[in-house]
């Protein structure tokens, strides 16, 4: 006999809001005795004790899993907590979950559950923790690079207001990154949604003294990274995840160029980590060609030749 036939219209309820996941505790509150469950538990995975995976597992079957043995006041945070917020992009294979008392990691599948013992404010289904202590959290644990990130793509999607980042890491006595997260949380209104814009426009601009242009500019027809309307120049920062059809982005580059005399300078994250001087003597050109006066565009590191030659991995 199949395992479910068993369950209660209750208890398959139950199954679905939890992805597969339900406890032994939940079974018996659904009326089933011990020996159903042990027989019906044979055809499942228990990767805890007391909990129980009853069919392949996902990432919010982990999520679940972590959750149903932390208790219920367990709370998912730091990066899995950012992903359900929808600030970071990728599943992470390590869930964090807050709960009251220790419990021992476990694993579902390739994903690994560890505990914190805590009991932080959440939200939302499933439990995590705000989108402030997610990110602090995350800081914690993350690069400087995947910190900036999150914390960027949650200001720019309004999950989040730079006030509200500041206050958490205040309220921490010792946070990873708090330097560049709080400068991040000044410039937020100047249109910086991603690692590789924060690194442009501190490396290649702000280190170089090159003017930082108008970030984010939406005219009829497309948005631009950075914009000097004035030179007619054009910045796109392209990362490999948002750029996939090359074709658009040139025929967009070209219809600039032929409509208005508008030059567009593309840069990915290789240029802009692992040729920084070089795409600012790129940029300083543009300018100085384009009419823009008091243009330096060098900096204590830049070699004397400065052209495109090295290349960093991305985050």
């Amino acid at each position: 006999m199949h395992p479910r036939q068993s369950l209660t219209p209750g208890l398959e309820a139950l199954l679905r809001a939890q992805s597969g996941v339900i406890t032994t505790h939940q079974l018996i509150g659904g009326g089933l005795t011990a020996p159903v469950i042990r027989r019906m538990s044979t055809e499942w995975e228990q990767p805890s004790p007391g909990i129980l995976v009853t069919t392949p597992p996902t990432w919010l079957t982990a999520a679940w899993a972590g959750l149903l043995r932390g208790g219920p006041t367990a709370t998912l945070g730091a990066e899995a907590a950012a992903y359900l917020h929808r600030v970071v992009r990728d599943e992470p294979s390590t869930l964090a979950v807050w709960a009251p008392s220790r419990r021992r990691d476990f694993a579902v599948g390739p994903w690994a559950v560890e505990f914190r013992r805590g009991r932080p404010k959440s939200l939302g289904t499933p439990p995590r923790t705000t989108v402030e202590r997610s990110l602090i959290d995350l800081a914690g644990r993350a690069t400087e690079d995947a910190a900036v990130a999150a914390t960027a793509r949650a200001l720019a999607q309004g999950k989040t207001l730079p006030e509200r980042v500041l206050s958490e890491l205040r309220a921490r006595e010792r946070t990873r990154h708090s330097a560049v997260l709080t400068e991040l949380c000044t410039q937020a209104g100047k249109g910086i949604e991603s690692a590789l814009e924060w690194r442009f426009s501190q490396e290649v601009l702000a280190r170089h003294r090159l003017p930082p242009g108008e970030r984010q500019v939406v005219d009829a027809s497309t948005r631009m990274d950075v914009r000097y309307e004035a030179e007619r120049l054009v910045i796109e920062l392209d990362g490999v995840r948002d750029h996939t059809d090359w074709s658009k982005d040139m025929l967009r580059d070209n219809r600039r160029l032929l409509d208005d005399g508008a030059l567009t300078l593309r840069y990915g994250w290789n240029a802009v980590v692992g040729q920084t001087c070089a795409v600012a003597a790129q940029v300083a050109t543009a300018l100085r060609s384009r009419g823009r006066d008091g243009i330096v565009g060098h900096c204590t590191r830049c070699p004397k030749d400065p052209g495109l030659t090295t290349a960093a991995p991305a985050p």
